[in-house]
């Protein structure tokens, strides 16, 4: 096989609409948390934890870019399954078109509201790009394949409609969570690139060095900020469920596609994502636990990692 048909082979199964290249990809992604289990043992280069590389991409463009692949692998399908998308999706029961909707907003604020809001974005590795790409076309994929012909959201009487309307407000309060805890972490940006700012007039006036090590720096019994000896400022998020673990906007996203998991009447696509996303989410909330305890050792508070009292 040279590699143009090995190339045609791939064109012909991607967002296909047989339901038996559906049913590969998914069962082909229930395996995924056994590709993420390595990972606890490797830190992820991207974020809290980049690396220098040459390798690097600049982070916001990575992640915008990663992320777009969802909604786009989305639509793709879609087309794929029909000549007309928009008819497709007018023709969609309305709890399809629900989801849809909620999976849309989900992914809009993903990869465009928040990369765009957020202060900064450290730089990612490349592997980091093609790796989160192939998650989310897999994830989008199964999950467009299910509600275009594969499934059937079940909304049939009183219980149907409880369930449906419940999974949707849990989807809501996670997805909200999520980003007000997503928001406190960028004003925290914004905060040091100010005292970072004021740090350096304040050096280049007197003639002061920026000490050698994690410095904390006075800034009121409320907060607990240090300085690194390379001059950046790092501080303890506080407010919400930061004063129980470390990391509530990953705890608010899996909180959000339970939500959406109830809503769909668990769904094997959803189940896939949720579970994955815990598998590979999970390693690099230890990992940020270290990071913050690197910066700021025994004066760091006690908390969890990611869920509030357990883990």
């Amino acid at each position: 096989m040279d590699f143009s048909t090995a190339l045609e082979g791939v064109r012909e199964h991607m967002f296909s609409p047989d339901a038996a290249v559906w049913r590969a990809h998914v069962r082909f992604f229930h395996f995924a948390p056994i590709v993420c289990a390595p990972m606890a043992l490797i830190t992820t280069p991207m974020g809290k934890t980049s690396v220098n590389s040459i390798f690097n991409l600049p982070g916001k463009l990575s992640w915008i870019l990663m992320e777009l692949v969802s909604p786009l692998s989305f639509l793709m399908t879609v087309y794929r399954n029909s000549a007309t998308l928009l008819a497709t999706m007018a023709a969609l029961p309305a709890a399809h078109k629900v989801l849809t909707a909620l999976y849309f907003i989900h992914y809009a604020h993903r990869a465009l509201i928040s990369p765009l809001r957020a202060p900064s974005y450290a730089p990612a590795h490349i592997v980091v790009l093609l790796f989160a790409s192939a998650f989310n076309y897999l994830n989008a994929y199964g999950l467009a394949g299910w509600l275009l012909r594969h499934g059937h959201v079940d909304v049939e009487g009183a219980g149907g409609q409880l369930r449906f309307a419940a999974g949707v407000a849990i989807w809501a309060i996670g997805f909200a969570g999520n980003v007000w805890h997503e928001d406190i972490l960028y004003e925290i940006r914004r905060r040091a690139k100010r005292e970072a700012a004021q740090l350096a007039a304040r050096k280049k006036r007197d003639g002061d060095g920026v000490g050698d090590g994690m410095q904390e720096l006075d800034a009121g019994k409320d907060r607990l900020v240090v300085r690194a000896d390379n001059g950046h400022i790092y501080e303890v998020p506080q407010g919400g469920l930061y004063e129980y673990c470390w990391h509530p906007h990953y705890f608010m996203e899996w909180v959000e596609w339970t939500g959406y998991l109830i809503a769909a009447g668990w769904c094997p696509p959803v189940v896939n994502l949720l579970v994955n996303e815990i598998a590979l989410m999970t390693p690099r909330a230890f990992q940020g636990v270290e990071f913050y305890k690197a910066r700021f050792g025994r004066r760091m508070p006690v908390r969890r990692a990611v869920v509030p009292f357990l883990l």
